[in-house]
């Protein structure tokens, strides 16, 4: 089994992310999560999940992430599936955590079996249409990357080369596939914390 933790750069930050098969790794990085934001009555966490590129009924990764904090877990890898969904029981059950991302609810389903309920969760397209619905009201498909770029100023994080979608079965994933994974996760967040605040000004 293959932990790493890697260092990404992106605009100026860098982006720290763990990637598992472990659910003791896991399990730490949840426990880590929880105890930091104890005090905080809302914690925005963004989900996103990619599908095996053979079989879309499987998922090949999961990605969390909170601020800089990502994790990914490389659920083709994953052995103790028992033991993963009570770990991460603990953060999808907690009120607290307000999940975050494109197209939510499919990746919520995708990953039916493995998350018993999500007690918050947000599609950030949906928060995008109501806090611009000049701009964003009839649009509606909206791509990440086009969020980024036009409500962050994210316009340019292509990989450096076009990786093959089988790329994400492998059971050590490289270093560009964890940089496309990572700053998905991250924008998602990014999207998520700006739509979520301005709806609470």
């Amino acid at each position: 089994m293959v932990t790493t933790t890697n260092l990404i750069p992106f605009h100026e930050i860098l982006i720290e992310t763990t990637v598992t098969n472990e659910v003791s790794i896991v399990k730490s990085w949840i426990l880590t999560a929880l105890s930091a934001y104890r005090e905080d009555p809302t914690v925005i966490i963004s989900l996103n999940s990619k599908s095996h590129p053979q079989d879309d009924a499987k998922t090949a990764t999961l990605q969390l992430c909170i601020k800089t904090k990502c994790l990914i877990l490389q659920l083709l890898h994953m052995s103790q599936i028992t033991n993963l969904k009570d770990c991460l029981s603990d953060l999808f059950d907690d009120e607290r955590f307000v999940f975050v991302g494109i197209g939510i609810a499919k990746t919520v389903a995708s990953l039916d079996g493995l998350i018993r309920v999500i007690a918050k969760k947000v599609d950030v397209r949906d928060l995008a249409k109501v806090n611009y619905p000049f701009s964003y009201g009839e649009r509606s498909r909206l791509s990440l990357k086009a969020m980024a770029c036009e409500l962050l100023g994210f316009c340019s994080w292509r990989p450096k080369r076009e990786f093959c979608p089988r790329d994400l079965a492998n059971d050590v994933l490289d270093e560009e596939v964890i940089k496309f994974l990572s700053v998905d996760a991250y924008v998602s967040y990014e999207i998520g914390v700006k739509m979520l605040t301005q709806q609470m000004l």
